[in-house]
């Protein structure tokens, strides 16, 4: 990528008053911070307690394309999302996200270098087995170098017809449009180095985490239905959701069963 830089802060959007429970969100793959705006919103009318939104963009995203650690691995993104949410933090958050969201706030829960009050996963995937996790990043390699041969365009297009989204042609026009503008306005080097970066296939293969855990999970996505007993392997306390008539993007095809879902997650964590 011609244009990488090793950041001090990722860029970060904050809305709620500084001394409410804060929040950190984690946007998933091909969006950014943008896309948890809707879902705070329901959720600010449905909690106990004022909240603190922290939402960064990971690097490869949004307003942090080109900006990523000084050398690809885990330990270097959890190390600059903890310095760049450390200052906006005045007790322990709740951390959750999105798909990729989900699995960078649960490694980073894994690692226990943070206090964090709470974890919330929505349709994120556990850790793959090698030889599944070698597939991956070979298919996330011919990914990557179609972003950077054919651009961010033809790449949605083609993304948005991945079973996986099959779903979404459900919604309505407007909710549609408003998903595939926060698509082609991202990066296409950006998004071909978080793919050989952070796909899914370099995630760590095993984790142990301990603290509170809930996941969200769509009853339309198989693939994660599938495995999602794998989570107990790796979660010490953990509370499982699905929700019906919802594929993978939970938030944004049952936006106010998932804004329900976490307002009643950051409220007992404050109970």
């Amino acid at each position: 990528m011609n244009n990488l830089a090793a950041p001090e802060y990722l860029p970060i959007r904050t809305f709620g008053p500084v001394d409410g429970q804060p929040v950190v969100l984690l946007h998933g793959f091909l969006a950014d911070s943008r896309q948890w705006l809707p879902l705070i919103r329901l959720a600010d009318a449905l909690t106990q307690q004022p909240v603190r939104w922290i939402l960064p963009d990971l690097p490869g995203h949004g307003r942090a394309a080109g900006q990523f650690p000084p050398q690809p691995g885990w330990l270097p993104l959890t190390d600059l999302l903890q310095r760049s949410v450390q200052p906006h933090l005045r007790e322990p958050a709740l951390w959750g996200g999105y798909s990729m969201g989900g699995r960078v706030a649960a490694v980073l829960a894994a690692e226990q270098r943070l206090e964090l009050a709470g974890l919330w996963l929505e349709s994120a995937h556990p850790p793959l087995a090698d030889a599944a996790a070698r597939l991956r990043r070979e298919e996330d390699e011919i990914r990557a170098r179609r972003l950077e041969s054919e651009g961010v365009r033809p790449f949605v297009h083609a993304w948005q017809e991945l079973p996986l989204f099959a779903s979404q042609k459900l919604l309505p026009r407007a909710i549609r449009d408003r998903q595939r503008r926060l698509r082609l306005d991202q990066d296409a080097e950006g998004l071909a180095q978080s793919l050989r970066w952070y796909g899914t296939g370099t995630m760590p293969t095993t984790l142990a985490i301990a603290v509170k855990t809930r996941i969200l999970a769509g009853a339309w996505d198989a693939s994660l239905l599938s495995r999602l007993p794998e989570w107990s392997r790796w979660v010490g306390h953990l509370h499982t959701t699905v929700i019906a008539d919802a594929g993978h993007a939970v938030h944004l095809e049952r936006p106010s069963e998932t804004a329900a879902h976490l307002a009643a997650t950051i409220d007992a964590i404050s109970s």
